[in-house]
């Protein structure tokens, strides 16, 4: 990668990164219980960890875009980047993927009860049924997106040129 002049967007957007990463690791850390919880949190801790790290990773792919000089409509690394910035940022989204999948499995079918909140005729137990089996196809659907995208990811880096 040529030398370049840093921007004044690639500095606002490494600020942005970086406030996602420190939010990220805060919940991360909230998570792991070596801090305080901010509120009531509706579910085990180590959701927090995962939601955390979900937002951690996307801080820290927005970095990434910030030091390869990326666009705002770019959507691949430059052709001319590292192969470990290109699969820093490769990792990044996989991570974020699975563990938000991983937080809408637990939702969908970890042990305990639900609140869903429906407008509507459809209210109670019923209703946590349905907000369950919602979540449930969503899961299903993302861990598949997040094996895709593991998968084209992994050809596109270490595919031999």
């Amino acid at each position: 990668m040529a030398f370049r002049n840093v921007s004044s967007q690639d500095r606002s957007t490494f600020a942005i990164g970086m406030a996602a990463c420190a939010t990220g690791l805060y919940f991360g850390l909230v998570g792991l219980g070596l801090v305080p919880e901010p509120s009531r949190i509706n579910g085990p801790l180590w959701l927090g960890s995962l939601a955390g790290l979900a937002i951690f990773s996307a801080g820290l792919a927005i970095v990434v875009r910030a030091f390869a000089g990326m666009g705002d409509s770019a959507g691949e690394m430059p052709p001319d980047a590292p192969r470990w910035m290109k699969t820093v940022y490769w990792l990044c989204g996989v991570i974020a993927m699975a563990s938000l999948a991983a937080i809408g499995t637990w939702v969908a079918f970890g042990s305990g009860e639900r609140a869903f909140s429906m407008s509507g005729l459809i209210d109670g137990s019923i209703g946590a049924g349905i907000g369950r089996a919602i979540f449930g196809i969503c899961s299903i659907m993302t861990w598949a997106m997040v094996i895709a995208f593991m998968c084209v990811g992994a050809r596109k880096i270490f595919a031999k040129s």
